[in-house]
């Protein structure tokens, strides 16, 4: 995914130089001299090759975010100084070694445009020109998922590109033929991917079916995925519409005992608020014309609200 993610969405041509084959995961926290502790969401290290077969690792440190976060350079520069630390520390940096590149990369999921500066020294207060030399100097790459062309020349059979469809699909019925174009790119073996693929993709369907509980079997077959998806929006329909008529039914009980028994004590406002049966609700709603008194409705009393 990080190779597809590379070649698909950074034209750089210093990317053609990348040895893919020594892609790595590095993990993902640090510990700070003070010993707090910092994530970040994924750190891999790749080889850049030079001409005289020398290598040095380009480190790419990867952060997703659903929403715009203007300090996300202050944020993604104690990252990189942890990790440039981390590094001398592991490596064993000597003076007169230097230190890798390290590219922070924002992967942005959110329906609003990010607002965050790309350049954290665009966040500082005017300064004289004879100072501007000093400020701290960071650029991140932002990639923007609705903002991306996924669908150009190149990235068919891209796995980044199918999984930033499904991230940014709006439409319910799409989902089973995005899921499945995305598992036709996925290596088959890979059983640690797959739970973290799977999961994600629960994830994504209850944003449209909220509270549905997903079988993992039902995400292995195309025609009972299809099936379900559409069953557990038509769910959520249903619970959502229920919940709307209990809330209606609330205030209007609440009007008509106010209108007939004038202010009402807070238990019994507590106690409707908290009834959340239809039937109940409509019982407590016929029993308001006949009925004397609060307590003769089953409702408890006490200082007025």
């Amino acid at each position: 995914m990080v190779e597809a993610l590379l070649r698909g969405f950074l034209d750089q041509a210093w990317c053609e130089r990348l040895d893919f084959s020594s892609l790595e995961r590095v993990g993902n926290s640090f510990i700070s001299e003070d010993l707090r502790e910092r994530h970040s969401d994924l750190i891999w290290r790749v080889r850049l090759g030079r001409a005289d077969n020398d290598w040095v690792y380009v480190y790419l440190l990867l952060e997703f975010q659903s929403t715009s976060d203007p300090f996300m350079a202050v944020r993604l520069l104690t990252y990189v100084a942890l990790l440039l630390e981390d590094i001398i520390r592991k490596e064993g940096l000597k003076p007169g070694d230097r230190l890798p590149l390290i590219l922070p990369i924002v992967i942005h999921s959110g329906r609003g445009r990010w607002r965050g500066p790309l350049k954290l020294e665009s966040l500082f207060v005017p300064v004289p020109k004879e100072l501007k030399r000093y400020l701290p100097r960071l650029t991140y790459l932002l990639l923007d998922e609705r903002r991306l062309d996924l669908n150009r020349p190149g990235l068919e059979r891209n796995p980044t590109a199918a999984f930033f469809r499904v991230e940014t699909n709006d439409r319910v019925e799409a989902l089973p033929g995005l899921y499945h174009q995305l598992q036709a790119l996925l290596p088959p073996g890979d059983s640690a991917l797959w739970r973290t693929v799977k999961a994600w993709f629960t994830r994504v369907i209850q944003r449209f079916a909220p509270g549905s509980i997903i079988p993992e079997e039902v995400l292995e077959e195309a025609p009972m995925l299809e099936e379900n998806v559409l069953r557990w929006q038509e769910q959520a329909r249903r619970e959502g519409r229920r919940e709307g008529e209990i809330r209606g039914l609330q205030t209007m009980l609440l009007d008509l005992l106010t209108q007939r028994f004038g202010r009402l004590p807070s238990q019994v406002r507590q106690q409707v608020e908290a009834t959340a049966s239809l039937s109940e609700l409509r019982k407590l709603g016929r029993k308001v014309v006949r009925a004397k008194t609060l307590e003769a409705m089953g409702l408890g009393s006490s200082e007025a609200s």
